[in-house]
């Protein structure tokens, strides 16, 4: 059983702790509003009404041996910094953080920090995107300039094979039809109306594919 810690347990951080609990995780929730700690005994082995900038706490915690710890302290930089010094200075292995900038985040890489997050701005993106391509359900940016999207097959594909989309630089990686999931389909795959096709490729041809699906 994998171990994390939660520091922060406000809208993001309960959510992930509630999640990870689900998932048959150990989960440490740490907190200074008891009221918020009292909610996560619900869903984690360990809620703490704690301090996370006082070094000399969170050493008492033992958080060294937790697989991962997700710090999301609201929106004080002091505060978040803070606390993510003294979790990699006590010897945190996998340390990730919420940061609330661009400038933030070069703080937080600075001190060592392993992995830095901005949810808003995932879901900002996420959502232009969606908005901007025609049919797109959901969107996961993973490179640079890169992502995979999960679209519905366009009616001028429907029936068609998967070489439709005649692009390599825009690939079919996986056709959800029902409750099946066909991984790298064939070419001559047929596409039907009701296919949630998972595609990957740059954004720039993800964007023309959906000016093509538009005009057509």
């Amino acid at each position: 059983m994998k171990r994390f810690a939660i520091i922060g347990l406000g809208h993001f951080g309960s959510s992930v702790a509630k999640k990870l609990y689900e998932e048959g995780r150990e989960v440490i929730a740490v907190d200074s509003d008891k009221e918020r700690v009292q909610d996560a005994a619900e869903y984690s082995e360990q809620a703490i009404c704690v301090d996370a900038t006082d070094k000399k706490t969170l050493e008492n915690l033992q958080l060294n041996d937790v697989d991962a710890a997700i710090v999301s302290l609201g929106e004080r930089m002091d505060v978040i910094t803070l606390a993510a010094l003294h979790l990699k200075e006590i010897g945190v292995s996998y340390l990730i953080v919420k940061a609330i900038s661009a400038d933030h985040e070069k703080i937080l890489r600075a001190i060592g920090v392993d992995e830095v997050i901005h949810p808003e701005e995932f879901a900002a993106q996420s959502l232009a995107t969606r908005l901007s391509l025609f049919g797109v359900s959901d969107f996961l940016p993973i490179l640079p300039n890169y992502s995979v999207v999960l679209l519905k097959t366009p009616v001028c594909f429907a029936h068609q094979t998967v070489n439709i989309m005649e692009s390599k630089s825009v690939q079919v990686v996986a056709i959800q039809r029902d409750k099946v999931m066909m991984l790298t389909p064939l070419d001559s795959e047929i596409l039907q109306p009701n296919d949630m096709l998972i595609l990957i490729g740059e954004n720039k041809d993800l964007n023309k594919l959906a000016e093509r699906i538009q005009s057509e």
